[in-house]
């Protein structure tokens, strides 16, 4: 089963924490040997210039991503490598 968590987290951009909605997921990559994370962050401010560097956290969990795109809804687009800024046991 996929673990997707959907919810709550605080976003760090620029020495400044926002408070964000996410919907992130991944997978251990058989090649790599990695796990890649993305999603989508809700409720950020649009003018961030791409990519940019962020570290995302959720409760004691915090994980390096960098924001990828702005898609034409207003969300943006987030990945990162390594262990994920979520719980590995939260199922949607």
């Amino acid at each position: 089963m996929t673990v997707v968590y959907d919810g709550p987290a605080a976003l760090r951009l620029h020495d400044a924490d926002h408070g964000v909605r996410v919907r992130l997921t991944g997978h251990l990559d058989p090649i790599d040997g990695r796990y890649h994370w993305r999603g989508m962050i809700f409720d950020l401010m649009s003018d961030v210039r791409m990519p940019q560097i962020v570290h995302i956290s959720i409760g004691d969990r915090t994980a390096e991503g960098q924001l990828t795109e702005v898609t034409p809804w207003g969300t943006h687009c987030i990945a990162g490598v390594g262990a994920p800024p979520y719980p590995p046991d939260v199922d949607d």
